[in-house]
């Protein structure tokens, strides 16, 4: 049904924006111009990971597959010609449980620089991935299920390069026009992830890559290219795909342009540019939207009253989002941190394993107020988590057990915590949200005065860093918590238990727990990956939802209700999964 109520809400729309005020004065014709406040990490599709950069790759890459207007529960062929399944003979199995997943490549289709999309791009693509170590959340999810370890790298660590590179080259062959993965055990969610629309398994064009100095797609050159960050990718600032848009300018802080791809396989867009302005807060996107001068913004529910009525201006508020968000314990913060003062406990300072005490991390789940957060912060319009698995999604469990506010608790935990040290000589650390962001500034906010007013000895600095620079501080282990959150785009459990949870997810890294999850996780989340029985994926599930509450990795402190503005004179606009994420390519202007 979910689904269904997907494709419902979006011809709805679609319905109600497409009759709405042709004759009105259209501002910058042929050019959509958004507003966000969020900057950008990178452009490498195989890097990105937060939702803010990916919409610009669904719109200048595709997919593999595809999902029809958002639909996550429907796949339809991309780049591929059809969706392999058994019945097509595109999926086999082996007596060993090997699965053989082929796809099809489409012919004639063009990369924005000309080239024309092959088999071997296709390889060289999720070779690529895997061999430089990519950090996308599909990415890691791919390279575990397909060579069986948390990296490449690794695969090198256990059996020499020689033997990984073998085991790499294998597991993705060409044929023809044919690509065909080996699976060494059946991945329930392998189709969905090969239908993100551009984004994590984006395609990209072998020869140019190499051109820009990425790795030369030879088995001597591998060792060379393995291990790369954000900043040594050669496609840091850089995008080239098949997609109906293709990136003319990024200033990572300011804007990005893109224009219309009139070579696109499916047809020359109706826009002829995207602008993508990247502005100091929403309020500053709201005052731009109604004067025309942007047509399009997310905005937070407090500035509904702004724009409800706006003359030429469409609000849609409440929309269901496929976005949850975490305030994530550091178990192990880097030691260089600026965050944690002198490194050691007490007025000054906090240990940088401070947060290992599972009675401490307790006591900040007890010391948060999610009535009070979801009522001041999205006046009620947020959904309180049951846990990582997203409301909505098959297993989520709604009797999971839950924390909630409760100061006597708190002080109870915070009085364990450590053997009694925290509560005897208190504490102090620099708590930070990305510049901008309301609702991780007053989720922190309204943290920091819970925890201090149980103790005088507690103390908690608030601070911000663009958002570029806070996702960098978030993968160097750099903040005491992180804001930071889950917006699977596969309809499945193993997406948000798998980031969450697993040794390879992002978290396990960033968050420094992952024996951890080696130890716990790491082998009910393998087994949620492969099983396709709903009651074993059931029972999976709802234990690691359970470990999940009982080990308090994260405060669970909100999942996402959405609400976006648009211009009456926008015409196509749906709402998917992620809303304040558009789809370009359906947009006119007129």
């Amino acid at each position: 049904m979910r689904g269904i109520r997907w494709i419902l809400f979006a011809v709805a729309m679609a319905g109600i924006l497409g009759g709405l005020a042709y004759g009105q004065s259209v501002s910058n014709p042929g050019t959509f111009i958004q507003a966000t406040i969020n900057s950008v990490e990178t452009l490498d599709p195989q890097f990105m990971l937060s939702s803010a950069t990916t919409e610009i790759s669904y719109n200048v890459y595709d997919s593999l597959l595809d999902h029809p207007a958002g639909d996550l529960e429907a796949l339809v062929p991309g780049l591929a010609t059809v969706v392999p399944s058994l019945d097509n003979g595109l999926i086999t199995l082996a007596e060993d449980g090997t699965t053989y997943i082929t796809f099809p490549i489409r012919s004639g289709v063009k990369f924005h620089n000309g080239a024309t999309l092959t088999s071997e791009d296709v390889k060289y693509t999720f070779m690529r991935a895997f061999l430089v170590g990519g950090q996308a959340s599909s990415i890691n999810m791919l390279v575990q299920n397909l060579l069986g370890k948390a990296s490449f790298s690794e695969l090198v660590d256990e059996m020499g390069y020689d033997a990984a590179y073998a085991t790499l080259d294998q597991a993705i062959t060409v044929s023809g026009i044919n690509v065909t993965f080996k699976l060494p055990k059946p991945f329930v969610p392998f189709l969905g992830i090969m239908a993100d629309g551009g984004a994590a398994a984006a395609i990209l064009n072998k020869a140019w890559c190499i051109e820009q100095g990425c790795w030369p797609g030879t088995k001597e050159t591998g060792q060379a290219n393995m291990n790369l960050t954000m900043e040594t990718d050669p496609l840091f600032g850089k995008m080239m795909g098949t997609g109906p848009f293709q990136l003319v300018l990024c200033e990572p802080m300011e804007r990005v342009v893109l224009d219309a791809f009139k070579d696109y396989w499916r047809g020359a867009p109706q826009l002829d540019r995207v602008i993508r302005m990247i502005v100091e807060d929403t309020q500053t996107a709201v005052l731009l939207l109604k004067n025309g001068d942007v047509d399009f913004t997310s905005i937070d529910v407090t500035e509904l009253p702004q724009v409800q009525g706006a003359a030429g201006v469409t609000v849609l508020d409440n929309l269901p989002s496929n976005w949850l968000m975490k305030i994530n314990f550091v178990l192990h913060i880097s030691p260089s941190s600026s965050y944690i003062g002198n490194g050691v406990l007490g007025s000054d300072g906090i240990p940088a394993d401070f947060f290992t005490d599972l009675d401490l991390r307790k006591a900040f789940q007890y010391s948060f107020d999610w009535d009070t957060y979801i009522n001041d912060v999205f006046l009620g319009a947020a959904l309180k988590p049951y846990g990582p698995v997203l409301i909505g999604f098959p297993t989520a469990n709604p009797a999971n057990p839950q924390y909630y506010y409760d100061p006597a608790k708190a002080e109870e935990y915070f009085r364990n915590a450590w053997g009694g040290q925290v509560w005897e000589k208190g504490f102090h650390l620099t708590a930070v949200y990305s510049t901008g962001s309301r609702h991780r500034q007053m989720a922190l906010e309204l943290l920091k005065a819970n925890v201090e007013a149980l103790n005088p000895k507690f103390r908690i600095d608030l601070a911000s860093l663009p958002w570029a620079a806070y996702v960098g501080a978030v993968q160097d282990k750099q903040l005491p918590m992180s804001l930071f959150g889950m917006l699977p785009d596969v309809f499945d459990p193993y997406l948000p238990l798998f980031e969450h949870m697993h040794s390879a997810g992002g978290y396990a890294d960033w968050s420094g727990y992952t024996d951890l999850a080696i130890a716990k996780y790491d082998p009910l989340v393998n087994e949620l990956g492969s099983n396709y029985d709903p009651a074993r994926r059931q029972e999976l599930s709802y234990e690691l939802q359970r470990m999940a509450y009982e080990d308090s990795l994260s405060i669970f402190h909100f999942q996402a209700v959405e609400h976006v503005a648009l211009r009456d004179w926008i015409h196509g606009f749906y709402v998917g999964p992620f809303p304040s994420n558009v789809d370009f390519y359906a947009l006119s202007k007129g």
